[in-house]
């Protein structure tokens, strides 16, 4: 917990999906006044009930109209002190970056002396240089500017591979292509998304996807924290809905080589593939802002919002003392309502007993997210059913 001793400065999470729930709880738990920027949406999501928050809803977040919807928020609420900025997406960070020097007189962050490079490797097509630098085997891997590349770009890499925008947040994130002519079908699919990074496909299931998260100083490792990957909707290239916690020293060891190149302060959260021999391959490091599933570290001791904050207001007595890992599965239940039901039986550790389930909202006396979830949820399965019942009674 944080010290008492002054009036600590707010904080503001930007973006309010259920990994903004999970840091504006973390951060009023320790005492932390919390502010929320939430995009704009009728009815509000049910993050916007939390207790744990002052809810702002505006359009735009994720666009180049942050920096005024900043400014503005920054006069309406007064305040004597700096705010500290939690982003959540790829683009909001982006945004803060480039608007930085709008920004300080008001905000903290902190990544704000590595901006430059928090843009870099925010690029797909950045990272196979530094994992060469770190000795870090990285997928066979090459841009594609235009459509009349794809024949060159055939013959240098192996089918099947996979083609993810260059620039974060684009129309998608990634998808597998078995062929040169698949492969043109992309292209001509999304021209504007263009340029692409292709690299070769690393088979294996998603049991098969590891990460390392870690809070960094300076290119110091401050703390990190393991995990595996168990589900995704959809399924090959969706978005993760388990994870669980798992020790990995061999993953451990090859984020401490990627990151000792790098001069990074902030959450950093290193994603891997294990293929068929047992090798471990980098597929990208997020930065600059906490992973979807940042709840599974939270609840398993690893406090990485407290810790950003205490670093960000310059104040690392109050650092947060690391806790032995406490053994947790995370499911995603708000993306995926039967993830839990097929995964149940992963709550049964490997040295025996039941691990602890974590939920986007069930918990920390904090009821309103969850009970707004299931009201969405019927209204969802009322509409459904009315518009099945219309179905049936239209004339063949």
């Amino acid at each position: 917990m944080l010290d008492n001793t002054s009036r600590k400065p707010p904080a503001l999470v930007i973006g309010f999906a259920i990994h903004g729930l999970a840091v504006a709880r973390a951060l009023a738990r320790s005492g932390v006044e919390v502010h929320v920027l939430s995009e704009a949406a009728t009815p509000p999501p049910p993050t916007a009930h939390t207790r744990y928050a002052r809810v702002y809803s505006r359009r735009g977040l994720n666009s180049e109209l942050l920096p005024g919807i900043l400014a503005e928020l920054m006069k309406d609420l007064g305040c004597e002190q700096k705010i500290v900025l939690f982003p959540t997406s790829d683009r909001i960070a982006k945004s803060i970056a480039l608007a930085w020097p709008q920004l300080e007189e008001h905000c903290l962050l902190s990544w704000a002396h590595c901006r430059d490079q928090v843009l870099e490797l925010q690029r797909k097509d950045a990272l196979a240089h530094y994992c060469e630098r770190a000795g870090v085997r990285y997928p066979k891997s090459r841009n594609l500017a235009a459509a009349a590349d794809c024949d060159a770009l055939a013959r240098e890499l192996s089918f099947p591979v996979v083609v993810k925008p260059a620039q974060p947040l684009s129309a998608f994130k990634a998808i597998r292509v078995a062929s040169l002519e698949e492969l043109r079908q992309v292209v001509a699919k999304y021209p504007g998304e263009l340029p692409f990074v292709v690299q070769e496909w690393i088979e294996g299931p998603e049991p098969s996807l590891y990460a390392c998260t870690a809070y960094l100083d300076r290119g110091r490792i401050v703390q990190l924290f393991t995990s595996r990957k168990l589900d995704a909707s959809p399924r090959g290239l969706g978005q993760g809905t388990v994870f669980e916690t798992l020790d990995c020293p061999e993953i451990i060891d090859i984020t401490q080589r990627f990151l000792s190149v790098l001069d990074l302060s902030g959450p950093v959260a290193v994603e891997f593939k294990r293929d068929a021999a047992g090798a471990f391959w980098l597929i990208e490091p997020n930065v600059g802002r906490t992973e979807y599933c940042v709840d599974l570290a939270i609840q398993s001791g690893f406090n990485l919002p407290c810790i950003e904050y205490v670093h960000a207001i310059g104040r690392p007595q109050d650092m947060p003392a690391p806790l032995p890992t406490r053994d947790r599965v995370w499911f995603d239940t708000d993306k995926d309502i039967t993830c839990f039901v097929r995964n149940a039986a992963r709550l049964r550790g490997q040295r025996g007993g039941l691990r602890k389930p974590v939920f986007p909202y069930l918990g920390h006396d904090d009821w309103g997210p969850l009970a707004a979830s299931l009201r969405q949820r019927a209204r969802w399965a009322v509409r459904a059913t009315g518009r099945r019942v219309l179905g049936a009674l239209r004339p063949a």
